[in-house]
């Protein structure tokens, strides 16, 4: 009960702590565009020599580290403390974006790119915890998934495109650039509360420890929160279990990220190489491709408020489906241009939609734990995506990890489909 007055009391101040969260998401993102995206994958390909599979293999071991460690970082931002649970996983990314700018071998960038996923694994499950604590007592939960939404692909967006703009003969500046733009992320991290919501049990840690000797008092406070972390494992897993979801929702989930997985380590290759697309060329395809989902992510998360998620998640699985098909089967820049807008659309749809349905799911207790175990669900296709992406193109060809994902959203169209008939998940 005191829990969920203290909660109460500090709705007011969800709008300044959101937009603190929604700055650190679009600069987290920028950097991580910018490596991800524009840098790492022609650096590593065309400088380095690196295969294909190797460059996978760094992309997967990034996604590997933000995912193993969302559900405990969730619990750490609730139970611990928001502002030093971010903050310390920032600096831990901007040691790792240090490691990428001095580092010349490809072991030390495998290892970088994990440090930078295991840096940034708190934001995502404090920010769909926020957001969902806020929705609860206002509403409105497709327009704020869209605005975070908005930030997440601005960000991706901006950071190749600028990094594509100050590209020269050297990457130096371009890694100065994410070292100054990473300071200012751990910078408004500090702005951000101590506390999320009130502990699970604030007077087991505020009972003084008077007449204990300094060895027992730290004895005694390990014991506490050991005690206290599996009771909160316990409560998530009954929570989990509790909400009697239909089993085609966990892979729905892996297909989501899965698909775009498979692309992330080769189509900035692909574009490149294979399409002889120019950085300039490149920037334009991402500011219009990018801003027709951005732009069309605003009307689309008051539409899902109004009218729910069922026939835009359809549509949006078909125009991408569409979209993959015909990248993948030719190089005529005008139909490249065209099914680069019907992507953009297509996950205009999808973005706000699909994180309004999870939503709607997460229960009120153990937020950030639940939210963490279902970005961890989630994120298991952003981790073998890419060693999909990066074996097909080594052994099939280039066209293959678009077909992969293709054929991966037409399973995921299917599945949601069929999803949509029950009873629960109807809208």
């Amino acid at each position: 009960m005191n829990k969920r007055i203290e909660g109460a009391k500090s709705m007011p101040k969800l709008f300044s702590v959101f937009a603190c969260l929604w700055i650190i998401v679009f600069l987290v993102e920028f950097v991580k565009g910018a490596l991800l995206v524009a840098v790492l994958p022609v650096y590593m390909h065309d400088t380095l020599r690196l295969s294909a599979l190797t460059i996978s293999l760094a992309f997967s071991l990034q996604y590997v580290g933000e995912n193993l460690l969302r559900s405990p970082a969730g619990w750490m931002a609730e139970h611990v403390g928001l502002r030093g649970t971010i903050t310390g996983g920032l600096l831990l990314s901007w040691a790792a974006v240090v490691v990428i700018a001095f580092s010349m071998t490809g072991p030390s960038l495998i290892t970088a790119c994990a440090l930078l996923g295991i840096g940034t694994a708190p934001i995502w499950p404090v920010v769909m915890s926020i957001i969902s604590m806020d929705a609860q007592q206002n509403g409105g939960t497709g327009s704020k998934m869209a605005s975070i939404q908005i930030a997440t692909l601005a960000g991706t967006g901006a950071g190749p495109v600028v990094s594509n703009l100050i590209i020269g003969d050297t990457y130096r500046v371009v890694f100065w650039v994410l070292l100054g733009v990473m300071a200012v992320v751990t910078a408004a991290a500090i702005l951000l509360p101590r506390q999320m919501v009130a502990p699970l049990t604030p007077k087991l840690i505020r009972r003084p420890h008077a007449g204990f000797s300094f060895s027992k008092k730290v004895h005694r406070l390990v014991k506490r929160h050991t005690v206290r972390s599996a009771y909160s494992v316990r409560k998530v897993f009954r929570a989990l279990t509790a909400l009697k979801l239909t089993p085609l929702l966990y892979p729905a989930m892996f297909l989501q990220s899965f698909v775009i997985g498979i692309l992330s380590p080769v189509i900035s290759v692909y574009i490149r190489n294979e399409l002889g697309m120019t950085p300039g060329q490149f920037n334009l395809l991402l500011i219009v491709g990018g801003g027709v989902a951005v732009v069309g992510m605003i009307p689309v998360g008051k539409l899902v408020d109004k009218f729910g998620t069922r026939w835009f998640l359809h549509l949006g699985f078909l125009l991408a489906v569409v979209a993959l098909c015909g990248l993948a089967s030719t190089h005529v820049m005008l139909l490249v241009w065209s099914f680069v807008l019907t992507a953009g659309l297509g996950f205009a749809m999808i973005l706000p939609a699909w994180n309004t349905l999870l939503a709607e799911l997460v229960p009120e207790k153990e937020r950030g734990a639940i939210w963490g175990v279902f970005l961890t669900l989630q994120g298991l296709g952003t981790v073998i995506g890419p060693l999909a992406g990066g074996w097909t193109w080594d052994h099939i060809g280039p066209q293959a990890p678009f077909w992969a994902s293709a054929i991966s959203m037409a399973f995921l169209l299917l599945i949601h489909a069929s999803m949509s008939r029950a009873t629960r998940l109807s809208q």
